[in-house]
């Protein structure tokens, strides 16, 4: 670092204020260092409470350092992957449905199989694409309990229980075997929703949400929120503290 504030001084005649920045800004990142994609996903993840406008700055400063010691063998890193990483972009609130308007889409569902399907993507707030995969052997259950084996975006695990109740009417309405595709769940759900009045645009996505939002209105903590929706990093959860929601008890 030392050796890079000096070029930036002596070769490239930056005013000492700038040195004064990138000095500050370098010595927080040099914790992070040497430099691996794991621990340059932890910086991303330390930076992340930063505003949009000084993330920006801080990835400018380091992205330019990890460049000039790239060039100079420094580092030996086949891929510079560093360079990938952007400053978030301005991002909308999640969309969700209140417990309100949940319960109302439930009652416009006429059809077993679907009304289960709903119900399990409410209550577990897996995706689409984990939900097409479970299978029997996935579940377990423990008196009124049952736990659900998810298999993630990378074919990661993680488990999540919910009431017994909730997995047998999927188990007796044939959610498990008769598996339809992501598309005609979406169109499904779009109908419901119509049906029901809601204003919105909702999607299988909004049910995932809704959990989330639920979760956070109860205080569950946001470690515990990003466990239970299979996120890598906590930025991605983050978003889901801004949303400010009335939920009760037994949802749905």
């Amino acid at each position: 670092m030392k050796r890079y504030l000096e070029y930036l001084e002596h070769i490239k005649k930056r005013e000492a204020s700038t040195i004064k920045v990138y000095r500050s800004i370098l010595r927080e990142f040099s914790q992070y260092e040497p430099l691996t994609r794991k621990s340059w996903s932890k910086y991303l993840e330390k930076i992340s409470g930063n505003s949009r406008k000084t993330q920006k700055l801080k990835l400018t400063v380091v992205k330019n350092y990890l460049n000039w010691k790239a060039d100079r063998g420094y580092i030996t890193h086949k891929e510079r992957f560093w360079n990938d990483a952007e400053p978030p972009k301005s991002r909308d609130l999640p969309r969700y449905l209140t417990a309100h308007e949940l319960r109302l889409l439930l009652s416009t569902v006429d059809d077993p199989y679907y009304r289960s399907l709903f119900r399990l993507l409410i209550n577990t707030g897996m995706r689409i694409s984990e939900l097409l995969r479970l299978s029997e052997d996935d579940i377990t259950f423990d008196g009124e309990k049952a736990r659900i084996r998810i298999r993630g975006k990378g074919n990661k695990e993680r488990m999540i229980t919910i009431d017994r109740s909730i997995v047998e009417s999927a188990q007796k309405n044939g959610v498990f075997e008769k598996k339809v595709s992501a598309r005609t769940i979406e169109r499904k759900i779009k109908e419901y929703a119509r049906l029901a009045g809601i204003n919105k645009k909702v999607t299988p996505h909004t049910l995932r949400h809704s959990f989330a939002a639920m979760l956070v209105e109860r205080g569950t903590p946001v470690n515990a929120v990003q466990s239970l929706l299979g996120h890598e990093t906590l930025t991605t959860t983050g978003i889901y503290l801004k949303i400010s929601a009335t939920y009760v008890p037994n949802l749905v």
